[in-house]
C-alpha cells in the first residue's frame, strides 16, 4: 500500500450529544461536524479533534436503527469500535488487506460523513475493524 495515515478512532456509542459534552469536557476537544446520518451505513456520526488527539479524529458512532452495523457493538457495551486510515487508493488498499489475510465486510463506497469520499472496511484476521477512506481528490494527484 502506497501511502496512510491515521484518520480517525471510530467509539460506539448510545447517545451523540451526551458523548460529545464527556469527550468536550474531559479531554478539550471539540465538534469538527454536525451530527450527520448516514442512510448507506446505517448510523448518526460526529466528529471531534483538538490538541489532546494530534493528527487524528475521534469519531462517535450511534445506530440508527436495530438493523445497523454498530447496533451489536452497542449492545455489547459500545466503546472503541475501529481505525481508519486514509488512503490514496482505495482499490490497492483493500488488494494488500486481502493479501494479508484480512476478509473485505464492505466494498467500496461513498460516505455521507466522510464529504462523500468512498470508505471501505475489512476484518483483519484477528477480527479487528480496519476501515480505509480514500484521500480528497487533490491528494490523490
Amino acid at each position: 500500500m502506497s501511502r496512510a495515515r491515521l484518520h480517525h478512532l471510530a467509539v460506539v456509542v448510545a447517545d451523540i450529544d451526551r458523548s460529545t459534552k464527556v469527550y468536550c469536557g474531559l479531554l478539550g476537544v471539540h465538534p469538527t461536524t454536525e451530527v450527520l446520518h448516514d442512510p448507506k451505513q446505517k448510523v448518526h456520526v460526529q466528529f471531534l479533534s483538538g490538541p489532546a488527539l494530534g493528527d487524528i479524529q475521534l469519531e462517535l458512532l450511534a445506530p440508527d436503527g436495530e438493523d445497523s452495523p454498530v447496533a451489536l457493538a452497542l449492545k455489547k457495551g459500545g466503546g472503541p469500535n475501529h481505525l481508519c486510515f486514509e488512503v490514496r487508493d482505495i482499490n490497492e488498499a483493500l488488494q494488500t488487506a486481502r493479501q494479508q489475510g484480512c476478509r473485505v465486510i464492505c466494498e467500496p463506497v461513498e460516505a455521507a460523513a466522510m464529504d462523500k469520499r468512498q470508505i471501505a472496511f475489512v476484518f483483519t484476521p484477528d477480527e479487528q475493524i480496519v476501515e480505509f477512506v480514500a484521500a480528497p481528490t487533490d491528494e490523490n494527484e
